[in-house]
């Protein structure tokens, strides 16, 4: 094949992708959308996020630490009586220092939590700020939204001028 026809159908391809992602491109305006639910499960390590999306089945999921805050326990050690899945969440708080969200889970003797990395940024910012130190952290969630056209769920945090929020990768489906 001659460079010339690779280059051609290089830039063919190219086009006609262009044209395919800008004909899908209105779409993106409907998202984020708000979660209804939000449960953690200490069997398969995973958070899932129930979206306000069509028919009411589609959900977000991420990979979670989910450990018991017990001082006498590793934090990375499975307990006989494991989390028996999925269970709701009772707290969601997010740390500007640590990068990581925590969700209380409903689970036991209420210690148990699920944990997960997150980018946290101010929105005005075209670059992610990390939070100035001496505020108080981690911080409550004001408000969850997941978007399946870029794979991430985004929280809104109390904290500062209100527009602190923190983010992470999720896997977007339809059950």
């Amino acid at each position: 094949m001659s460079a010339r026809r690779m280059l051609t159908g290089t830039f063919l391809g190219l086009g006609a992708l262009l044209m395919v992602s800008t004909a899908v491109a209105p779409a993106a305006s409907a998202a984020p959308v708000p979660v209804t639910t939000l449960n953690c499960d200490g069997d398969t390590y995973k958070c899932t996020a129930g979206l306000r999306f069509g028919d009411g089945r589609w959900f977000a999921d991420w990979n979670a630490n989910v450990f018991h805050q017990s001082a006498a326990r590793s934090a990375s050690a499975r307990s006989a009586e494991s989390v028996r899945a999925p269970v709701p969440v009772t707290t969601l708080n997010c740390d500007g220092d640590t990068y990581k969200c925590t969700a209380g889970l409903r689970f036991g003797d209420g210690r148990w939590v699920a944990q997960w990395d997150a980018r946290v940024f101010h929105q005005a910012g075209a670059q992610a700020m990390k939070a100035p130190r001496g505020e108080a952290a981690p911080v409550p969630v004001t408000a969850l939204n997941c978007d399946g056209d870029t794979g991430l769920c985004t929280a809104n945090l109390q904290f500062g001028d209100g527009r602190w929020a923190a983010q992470w990768g999720a896997r977007i489906f339809h059950q």
